[in-house]
């Protein structure tokens, strides 16, 4: 569940407006909505919140240490056919309901004709279709450089943490 809901809050992180502003137009609305159409949003990021659940899940099957293989298998089942039921169940559909307004207080009318014109020409299509190609070099890049950045970030924890045990002694 943590992924999922780091996923969800970098998404709305990205889509968050920088400061209040008035209501978005009813064209730039409509721009989102296409933008959001001519990207594929519901059809790409289904597949990835589905990915996201069912690790949650599996790690939570994995961790009841006193069931029994038939009941982790059981449990399991259910728990795919729950992730499953609730990303069909239209929540893509709610999270683009939710993201538009943002999207669309965010950027131009102008921004948004422009990505709108883009992802609709056949050039924005074909480079939509190209990018699922990359995940694999992108992982491997990930697990490549991931005890490098495990490093550092232990190292600087520990910088910041120095002394910290002996504060209000």
């Amino acid at each position: 569940m943590r992924k999922f809901l780091t996923l969800l809050a970098l998404t709305c992180a990205l889509a968050a407006p920088a400061a209040a502003s008035a209501e978005p137009s009813a064209k730039a609305l409509a721009l989102t909505r296409r933008m959001v159409a001519a990207m594929h949003v519901e059809q790409t990021m289904a597949p990835l919140i589905r990915s996201v659940l069912q690790q949650e899940m599996d790690m939570t099957v994995a961790q009841r240490k006193t069931l029994s293989d038939q009941q982790k298998t059981m449990l399991s089942g259910a728990l795919t056919e729950a992730v499953g039921e609730v990303v069909d169940s239209g929540l893509m559909s709610r999270v683009v309901d939710k993201l538009v307004p943002a999207y669309a207080e965010v950027y131009s009318e102008q921004e948004l004709q422009a990505v709108v014109d883009f992802y609709e020409s056949p050039i924005g299509q074909s480079v939509l279709k190209k990018m699922p190609l990359l995940g694999p070099a992108a992982t491997k890049v990930m697990v490549e450089i991931a005890p490098e950045i495990q490093a550092d970030l232990a190292a600087r924890i520990a910088k910041k943490l120095d002394g910290f045990d002996k504060v209000g002694k």
